[in-house]
């Protein structure tokens, strides 16, 4: 058989994982050294050394300054982080590159895997998924494939749990790991795990449950034992006197959080990281954390999630009872209020059966197993094939039947040859058979087993013929993916010339099932002079929300045709048709084909890596609120009291918005992940806002 993938990794934002796939069955791969299955997702420098993992963990004890941790959160922008030692700067792709090295050392079998399964979360955009796929091809890996966590959970949960009839059922995905959370409705449709629909947070986790412990617990302590100025500013400063400080705490913060876990309460020793107030004082000093107080710092963040949750449900015209379960996944579920809070919110069982800390990586194997290796040949290369038959096979690899079908279409003179399928432990032999250009076969499997299957072919003296097929493996009893789905929509920007508006035109629907492809014809406006620097088309993607304004979306990428790029005058109300391809792993491509003359212009969209400007951010949001009063007035003198409601509830989050934003403009170099968090509630925010207004403006144009 074509051979497969069968590697794949949990790229995290604090622990990362390696597991392969080997007839039929999972492993996750241990570190070497402390025999752990998680590597932490921490990167340090120390001299001409490279620390990763844990090693990298302890020093940062001594060395804050030098080592990285977190950086997935940064993903997709355009923010580096400063080593000391080297005297230069980290991307986050380069620091998750790193990672991705060190868990190759990890698989102990020899092997150096040239292709990959590696794993994002369902709410990460198209940039974010384009700088993962970089870490992976910068790490080595040839062919880098992307998988979405809640199916890769889903998959780890449906080939391994035993005694629950899981056909044509569905259940929902709560996943909440160090740094995103994803919720995901999930169904089982004969054989197939598909994600019907889904919600995210890419700011969510046990990193921010950290930083709430330091800046609601300890900082007021600091302050109320000693001298400090603006301290918490100071803390999160690039150049401020207390940023590596801000790093300790967040470690010690992370320890207690585990501890509470398990215990009613945790000490936090101030001590261990030497803290000095403006006079020289030093604090030292253990703090008390109760699980309750940890309890009521979070509870508004975990009833988001749930809140999440109900909006998958609604718009699903579901009800807690039909589903089966709420999976918990992610490291962040081990608190016991989260899966205690979750089912008394919804009244749903709450199912802690599989591992939430490796399940993405073992699900993310389950999916390496269905992924063909494809490494691309070079043009100078001689096909691996030569002299051999060709076969191009069809099957399922899980099946939850007791028979599979195999389908093969053979490439090259069949006359006068055989074939034969046998499985290996002598319960089924096909006998032999005339081989023909097209040939199948139903297997009967063995229940709850890998099955494999030989595959020969013949010729008339019984010699054997070389094929590029030797086994076929099915593993009966197992779930396979049905095709991962776009968590936003991806919309065409339009500009509408009888409203003198720009709108939006969806190409392709969230949850839609990928690969997907769609086509468009456009017309020209006006004549286009060949070697001119007039515009023959522009052409704009933006992901989001297709009804709302596209300012209000991520912009993904453009392609513009100009008169320089034609061989001939383009005359007015030319037709260009336009083909619009998404990949599995969420690759965009745009081809354009002007007629009737012919040329073709293709491109793959890569957007740049997102940017944010505290002090722009701070005036965009400023500028959203008077946007909401506007929309606010209006309402109350057409008395749409309904929407006044609504408006006004939203009014508070952009109140409490532009104060934030406003403080955090006055620390340009503020080395959180604050101002990203910002950006994605302002974005919700502006969208809501659109929503909720989309009326007034389809009336508008009614009435023109």
């Amino acid at each position: 058989m074509a051979k497969m993938i069968d590697f794949g990794i949990d790229l995290g934002t604090t622990n990362s994982l390696v597991a392969k796939f080997n007839k039929g069955v999972v492993e996750v791969f241990k570190n070497p050294i402390g025999f752990k299955e998680s590597l932490p997702s921490v990167v340090g420098f120390r001299n001409d050394r490279i620390l990763v993992g844990e090693q990298a963990r302890v020093y940062a004890e001594k060395d804050p300054k030098n080592v990285v941790s977190r950086f997935k959160r940064k993903m997709g922008t355009t923010e580096s982080f400063k080593i000391k030692a080297l005297g230069q700067s980290k991307t986050p792709v380069e620091l998750s590159a790193l990672l991705l090295k060190e868990l190759k050392t990890f698989i102990h079998t020899g092997e150096v895997p040239e292709a990959v399964v590696l794993t994002v979360p369902a709410s990460f955009d198209m940039v974010q998924s384009h700088a993962t796929k970089e870490a992976g091809y910068a790490a080595g890996f040839k062919q880098v494939v992307l998988l979405q966590e809640p199916i890769a959970a889903s998959l780890a949960y449906a080939n391994t749990e035993k005694g629950t009839d899981l056909k044509n059922s569905q259940w929902i995905v709560y996943d909440l790991g160090g740094g995103t959370f994803d919720v995901a409705l999930v169904k089982i449709v004969e054989g197939e795990l598909k994600v019907v629909d889904h919600e995210g947070d890419n700011y969510l986790g046990g990193a921010d449950f950290d930083a709430m412990i330091v800046e609601q617990i300890i900082v007021p302590q600091l302050e109320e034992q000693g001298k400090f100025t603006d301290l918490l500013a100071q803390m999160k400063s690039a150049t401020g006197k207390y940023n590596t400080t801000w790093h300790a705490l967040l470690r010690l913060a992370e320890e207690a959080k585990i501890e509470l876990s398990a215990r009613q309460s945790a000490e936090i020793d101030l001590g261990r990281i030497n803290v000095e107030d403006e006079d020289g004082k030093t604090i030292d000093r253990i703090l008390d954390v109760t699980r309750s107080e940890f309890e009521a710092l979070i509870k508004d963040a975990v009833d988001g999630t749930a809140e999440m949750l109900r909006t998958i449900l609604t718009r699903n015209s579901l009800r807690p009872q039909d589903l089966m379960f709420v999976l918990m996944v992610g490291g962040s579920t081990y608190i016991p209020f989260v899966r205690r809070r979750i089912g008394e919110l919804l009244e749903l069982d709450v199912n802690t059966r599989i591992d939430p800390t490796n399940a993405v990586a073992v699900g993310a194997a389950y999916f390496a197993a269905t992924k063909e290796i494809d490494l691309g040949a070079k043009p100078s290369e001689k096909p691996k094939t030569v002299g051999q038959l060709r076969l191009k096979v069809a099957y399922n690899r899980f099946s939850q039947e007791r028979e599979e079908l195999f389908g093969a279409r053979v490439e090259g003179d069949v006359k006068g040859l055989f074939y034969r399928i046998t499985r290996q432990d002598g319960g089924y032999d096909s006998g032999l058979k005339e081989l023909t250009p097209r040939i199948s076969e139903d297997l009967p499997l063995q229940e709850d087993a890998f099955n494999v299957f030989t595959f020969k072919v013949y010729d008339g003296q019984n010699n054997p013929v070389p094929t590029n097929v030797d086994d076929i493996q099915i593993k009966q009893g197992g779930i396979q993916g049905g095709g991962q789905t776009l968590p936003y929509d991806l919309s065409l920007v339009k500009d509408d010339l009888g409203t003198g508006d720009t709108t939006l035109e969806c190409l392709f629907a969230k949850n839609t099932v990928l690969p997907a492809r769609t086509k468009k014809t456009v017309e020209t406006n006006k004549t286009i002079l060949q070697g001119s620097g007039d515009e023959v088309i522009r052409i704009i993607v933006v992901e989001g929300p297709s009804e709302n304004h596209f300012t209000e979306n991520k912009k993904q990428g453009e392609l513009v045709i100009t008169g320089g790029q034609l061989q001939k005058d383009l005359h007015r109300h030319t037709d260009i048709d336009l083909t619009f391809e998404v990949s599995e792993s969420r690759d965009l491509t745009v081809t354009a084909y002007i007629n009737p003359s012919g040329p073709e212009f293709k491109q793959i969209f890569l957007e740049k890596y997102r940017e944010v400007d505290v002090l722009a951010l701070s005036q965009e949001v400023q500028m959203l609120q008077e946007r909401l009063e506007k929309e606010k007035a209006d309402a109350l003198r057409s008395e749409n009291y309904e929407v006044i409601e609504k408006l006004e509830a939203l009014s508070d989050e952009v109140e409490t918005l532009a104060g934030e934003a406003a403080l955090l403009s006055l620390t340009p170099d503020d080395v959180t992940d604050d101002r990203y968090k910002i950006d994605d509630r302002k974005r919700k925010a502006a969208q809501e806002l659109g929503r909720l207004t989309s009326g007034k403006r389809i009336e508008r144009l009614r009435t023109e």
